[in-house]
């Protein structure tokens, strides 16, 4: 640019390269160079015991991250990257992040089980909450709820602390338990102060009640030992 006699203040030369990486200037560039900074070290230091589940993790911003004020001291944060996301995402309502953790369920066999935690949210578009989920032989789902149809469910839009819990019952033939929170869409989910614990039995489900007297899968029992019970199979035309 000097040799063509055009002169360039150093503010200038930092908003151009600002302008390459299709931002507005240097500030955006350098706000979102440090937050990537910040991404890159929650990503090499994994939360212990929870995994992140997603189509396109690489597009996530997620791991421990520090709120001052979060309940109980410890954080975990769910974030569409707002440059990569659309990229991967140009539907958002096809975005979806998780986290999530599994546990033996047999503590609670014949019991209730409360899953609670304090979740906040920034610019949420799809919506944010908790879920859980009991499991029996693979394969098998006894119970589920992410509070889809709860008065007190999902979050959107930008909103402070608030609690939220899911409340199932844990048949006798329950093997595992899994639970976590999820991020549906743009925006940025916090989760703090999580809890697993045995509810009091009058405690309200939170969706509802399993199927009593589940018929089981046709491979956990013998089935068809006389050979009688056929099934009809459209003849093949030759």
């Amino acid at each position: 640019m000097r040799a063509k006699n055009v002169t360039l203040s150093h503010g200038e030369c930092l908003d151009i390269v600002a302008r390459q990486f299709g931002l507005k200037d240097w500030n955006v560039l350098s706000a979102q160079a440090k937050r990537y900074e910040a991404t890159a070290q929650r990503r090499a230091s994994q939360l212990k015991g929870w995994a992140f589940l997603s189509e396109h993790p690489d597009v996530y911003d997620h791991g421990a991250d520090d709120d001052p004020i979060a309940p109980g001291g410890g954080t975990a944060v769910i974030r569409l990257d707002p440059l990569l996301g659309p990229r991967r995402y140009p539907e958002h309502s096809r975005a979806f992040g998780c986290y999530t953790q599994t546990i033996s369920a047999v503590p609670f066999h014949g019991k209730r089980v409360e899953i609670s935690g304090n979740l906040r949210c920034q610019d949420v578009s799809h919506g944010a909450t908790l879920w859980a989920r009991v499991d029996g032989m693979p394969g098998h789902t006894l119970s589920f709820d992410n509070l889809k149809d709860a008065s007190e469910g999902w979050l959107f839009g930008t909103m402070s602390w608030i609690d939220r819990k899911i409340v199932l019952d844990v048949p006798a033939d329950a093997i595992s338990l899994h639970y976590g929170f999820f991020l549906k869409g743009k925006g940025a989910l916090w989760a703090a102060d999580f809890k697993v614990e045995e509810a009091l039995a009058e405690a309200q489900l939170t969706s509802s009640p399993p199927v009593q007297h589940r018929r089981a899968p046709a491979w956990l029992t013998p089935t068809n030992l006389q050979f009688s019970d056929v099934i009809d199979v459209p003849a093949i035309a030759s």
